[in-house]
């Protein structure tokens, strides 16, 4: 199991990827479990991500 601040920097890393790469930005919106499982991230970090992407797009 990840450590809380390995799960904090890989939040970052999706969150500033998403930011940048328009295409990543896409395939997150539109399957973000898809695309969160490729990271060996805890189950609250995912939440964490698709919260925080589900606020951008609104």
């Amino acid at each position: 199991m990840n450590s809380k601040q390995e799960d904090a920097d890989t939040i970052s890393e999706i969150l500033l990827r998403a930011a940048r790469e328009p295409e990543f930005r896409n395939q997150l919106i539109k399957q973000p479990s898809n695309v969160l499982e490729q990271y060996n991230i805890s189950d609250e970090a995912k939440s964490i991500i698709k919260n925080s992407i589900i606020d951008l797009t609104q």
